[in-house]
């Protein structure tokens, strides 16, 4: 039951949270495609496993929890988590506007 929980918060964290760790600049870019695969295939039999798949599910919510830990204390407080949300909701710069003729 205790696993059964864990494994669902590592879901949320890499459903929930992912967002807001991508768009910091730092944050290492999740590989796609058949490099993607090849890092869930690791015992290299040219499957993902449900415990293949979840445990790169938890690798990369392990990651974004450190990005998003500011402090490094091993705790995410609302302040961390809002600034993270902020990151991510920050407008981007706006093109400039078309000059008038």
């Amino acid at each position: 039951m205790k696993r059964s929980i864990a494994t669902v918060l590592a879901l949320g964290l890499v459903l929930g949270l992912g967002s807001a760790a991508s768009a910091q600049d730092d944050a290492p870019a999740a590989p796609k495609g058949e490099k993607a695969f090849q890092a869930m295939d690791t015992n290299g039999d040219g499957k993902i496993s449900k415990e293949e798949f979840l445990n790169a599910a938890k690798k990369r919510a392990e990651m974004r929890f450190i990005k998003l830990d500011a402090n490094s204390d091993g705790t995410l407080t609302k302040d961390e988590l809002g600034q993270a949300k902020g990151k991510r909701r920050a407008p981007k710069a706006a093109a400039p506007a078309p000059a008038q003729q």
